[in-house]
């Protein structure tokens, strides 16, 4: 009884307080004298105005509070403006359904199959002209492969926070790649097309333009739940080949490919070789094994002591990078500038990079001690596990954020990797050591990380929640960026090479709608550029 009555004075009633939100106190600056009459100040929304109470006898000027509260929210734009740095401007932005052929009984829609927190399920395909975006997606055990045009979302818009708005177009076609079959379902998609190669950038920084890559074809991998991988040459045009030519890479420990063989499914993932299309690299999660095939050959099959959730190969800098040959690394295993011929660096077979756990590291082929484990750092607090790896080249000053790293050149090789810290860590391969790191990149963990083709200083990232941004990791802010939203959660997000200074994205989501933006590298010499266009910004 005491309790009771002692809780229900007056000392525990709620009472007005100042507004304390970060739009209320820029109010409040602006407008201190405003501010000593006030005792609440509520924003109701753009259509509803405001909502003041009177103290002393007198009423705020909501019309001069309006217009301080409006420049707060347009301030938000700001955020993706830089200051010198170069801005990555989006031309089109389209939202088309992948049209998969499977209903229920009413008639309703099946949406794509969930997959792992770490699989990408989409690959895009190399367009010079950015003219259409086509992507690969996997549901279940199957591949298709749809194309939309960019014509449709050329005009794109600002939301509300600055986030561009995607325009919803109906001339998506899809079609079923019938070579492609899995009887478990597919965790992650590889596509190596010869134009999406970004070439490296010379001495100077500047990026070569020429793509002569006629004689190789384009390689679709595909990897299930089972650790089974096939390797299939599509027809670039999206024509079924009558007999194509696969590859049947099965997991190292068994050359057969039955049920009974699987031990626990779980995530796999597979990458190209960007120096050598035929080298393929097989991770598997729960088996902790990094499986390298040449072709349909088994190379090395080596054991990592985490489970894997990404990876990738190293891409080669100006003067290669040799591991295991005494002329390429130091004794406690990190890496030096080799000082040999041209012909020896083009010969060498590319490192393999794995996110496992809180760890990053590099593996070769060629290495015997410690298992082919060339070296490895933890990147993360132990229990926060990296599930993006993205590899790229420096171009130093000229890589779009106009910052020089210390001890970063133009060529030297790059990895990016981001997780459940919900930050970026980028390292440099040939020194490895941490070169840059971007704290809370984004809200949520951090499940799909790719560099920029284009500006090779800005990356794509996207999580778990349904928000996909671009940001530059050399400067550790989304300067120069931009950022929009799915209707879903993200099951991959792809990056291919649209033309000089363009990159082609595109990001599936759970609800089987493609999100695909084009995406082009701009000059940007002061903060004063990028107002926003948007009214409800601008606060008329």
């Amino acid at each position: 009884m005491r309790w009771t009555r002692f809780f229900s004075t007056t000392h525990f009633q709620s009472r007005p307080r100042p507004p304390s939100t970060p739009v209320a106190t820029r109010a409040r600056a602006a407008f201190p004298s405003a501010d000593a009459r006030v005792a609440s100040v509520a924003f109701l929304g753009p259509t509803r105005g405001f909502r003041s109470a009177r103290h002393g006898g007198a009423a705020v000027c909501a019309s001069r509070v309006s217009d301080a509260i409006m420049a707060a929210i347009g301030s938000k734009r700001q955020r993706f403006v830089g200051d010198g740095n170069d801005s990555m401007r989006v031309t089109s932005l389209v939202r088309s359904l992948v049209e998969l052929p499977y209903f229920t009984k009413d008639g309703t829609r099946v949406h794509p199959s969930p997959g792992s927190v770490a699989s990408s399920r989409v690959a895009v395909q190399a367009d010079p002209d950015a003219s259409t975006c086509v992507a690969f997606v996997a549901s279940g055990g199957g591949v298709w492969r749809h194309a939309v045009p960019f014509a449709g979302g050329e005009d794109v818009a600002e939301g509300k926070e600055a986030m561009l708005k995607p325009t919803t177009v109906l001339d998506g076609v899809t079609t079923r790649v019938r070579a492609v079959r899995h009887r478990h379902e597919i965790q992650s998609i590889a596509l190596h097309d010869p134009r999406t190669r970004h070439p490296r950038p010379n001495a100077t920084g500047s990026i070569p333009t020429s793509r002569d890559a006629t004689d190789v074809a384009t390689r679709l991998a595909t990897a299930d739940a089972s650790g089974r991988c096939v390797v299939t040459l599509i027809n670039a045009s999206g024509a079924d080949d009558e007999t194509p030519r696969q590859w049947f890479l099965n997991p190292g420990e068994s050359s057969s490919s039955s049920d009974s063989d699987v031990a626990v499914p779980g995530w796999t993932g597979a990458c190209f070789d960007p120096e050598n299309p035929n080298v393929v690299a097989v991770a598997r999660r729960f088996a902790k094994t990094v499986d390298v095939f040449d072709g349909d050959r088994l190379i090395r099959s080596m054991r990592a002591p985490l489970q894997p959730s990404a990876v990738c190969f190293v891409e080669r800098g100006p003067f290669g990078t040799l591991v295991g040959t005494g002329q390429g690394t130091s004794v406690d295993g990190t890496f030096t500038k080799a000082a040999v011929d041209a012909d020896t660096n083009a010969n060498a077979p590319s490192l393999i990079a794995l996110a496992e756990g809180n760890a990053l590291s590099l593996w070769d082929a060629r290495v015997a001690e410690r298992g082919g484990c060339v070296s490895r750092v933890s990147l993360c607090n132990r229990g926060q596990s990296l599930f993006a790896l993205g590899a790229g080249t420096s171009a130093g000053a000229h890589g779009g954020g106009a910052v020089s790293l210390p001890k970063l050149k133009p060529g030297d090789p790059i990895l990016a990797t981001a997780g459940a810290e919900r930050g970026v860590h980028v390292v440099d391969v040939d020194r490895w050591s941490v070169v840059k790191r971007w704290p809370g990149a984004m809200k949520f963990d951090v499940t799909n990380l790719l560099v920029s083709n284009a500006s090779p200083d800005h990356c794509y990232l996207a999580g778990l929640d349904y928000e996909l941004l671009c940001g530059c990791w050399a400067r550790g802010a989304l300067a120069g960026g931009f950022a929009f939203r799915g209707d879903s959660r993200w099951l991959g997000v792809a990056v291919a090479y649209g033309g000089e200074n363009r990159d082609i994205v595109a990001g599936w989501c759970e609800s089987g709608h493609l999100f695909a933006a084009r995406v082009e590298r701009t000059k940007q010499k002061s903060g004063d550029e990028g107002e926003p266009t948007s009214k409800r910004l601008r606060g008329e």
